[in-house]
């Protein structure tokens, strides 16, 4: 007993860790936006500070055994769109996106992986899935049209879109990475997709990267390094925490805080304005993912579900 409630309560720290450590990523993408760094330049710079930690983490794993040639290619082709197109669009998009905004669009990441699951028949339907997944997409479309308090038009609808790439992306992640779990290690998994997504980034940088490194100020390159140690490599290791400590559903119950922490680290740190719009289309895509997440009572009863399932509700 006293050991259940010792991995409880380290579950519990971690979760909570790890909604610290996430939820003020996003400012500090929109604060290095506007020092004048593209996208991938974030990107790299995150991943280059994170890259010790991955390597470190993938060989205390045991590395992947065994890797065959094509589950190689599936690690890259996920990689590719979870960590490289989803970094890319959400750092493009908060050009002209409020990070509070780009909080919530991605916090459609789960909606959006169970909907690509139940279209290639990794899931079953259910009523309530598609009830859950309907109120997300919607509370995202109020998000978009109207959370920012702007006037509607198709040119500011560019930067939402960009955004709206990294849920979907890490939706086509999660499910090419998910028959690899069966195999592998949910931390070495990780920790590859880490370094070979650093390396993908490198394509995207033009001559100027070393320009704009150079004009950042202390402030910018604290920001740069929090990404990297916090978000990137140390949310995932609090993450790992909490999945060993409290069963799947209840950790994934914690992450739910991240998009309003989010709006409200936007608002006092950045100035961003929060509606009535805003607050409704959260609240939709959050009750939406809840719904479409939420298990039959009697499947409760039963084994807890994989953690794998649980790793699914965040992006790298």
């Amino acid at each position: 007993m006293a050991s259940t409630n010792t991995a409880s309560r380290s579950g519990q720290f971690g979760a909570l860790a790890t909604v610290a450590l996430w939820c003020a990523s996003f400012a500090l993408i929109k604060h290095l936006v506007d020092a004048g760094l593209a996208a991938p330049d974030i990107a790299l710079g995150r991943y280059l500070v994170a890259a010790p930690g991955f390597a470190f983490l993938l060989w205390r794993a045991g590395g992947l055994p065994g890797l065959r040639p094509g589950e190689a290619l599936r690690i890259l082709l996920a990689v590719f769109c979870g960590v490289t197109v989803y970094h890319l669009g959400l750092n493009a998009g908060e050009r002209t996106t409020a990070s509070g905004v780009a909080a919530l669009i991605v916090a459609l990441a789960p909606a959006a992986t169970l909907a690509l699951a139940l279209a290639v028949g990794l899931e079953s339907y259910a009523p309530r899935r598609l009830a859950g997944i309907a109120l997300a997409f919607a509370g995202v479309v109020v998000v978009v049209v109207l959370g920012s308090g702007a006037s509607f038009s198709l040119d500011g609808l560019r930067g939402p879109l960009l955004v709206l790439l990294a849920p979907c992306m890490f939706a086509v992640y999660n499910v090419l990475f998910k028959p690899l779990l069966a195999r592998y290690d949910l931390i070495a998994l990780t920790a590859a997709g880490g370094l070979v997504g650093a390396l993908l980034f490198i394509p995207f940088e033009d001559a100027g990267a070393l320009d704009r490194f150079g004009a950042l100020d202390a402030g910018d390159w604290i920001s740069l390094v929090a990404l990297g140690l916090g978000a990137t490599l140390a949310g995932y290791v609090t993450w790992s925490i909490a999945l060993r400590g409290l069963e799947p559903s209840r950790a994934m119950s914690y992450l739910y805080c991240v998009p309003p922490l989010a709006v409200a680290i936007g608002a006092l740190a950045l100035g961003e304005p929060v509606t009535a719009w805003l607050l409704l289309g959260g609240a939709l895509v959050i009750g939406g993912v809840a719904l479409a997440q939420r298990q039959p009572a009697r499947a409760a009863v039963g084994s807890p579900r994989p953690c794998a399932e649980a790793a699914e509700t965040r992006p790298l």
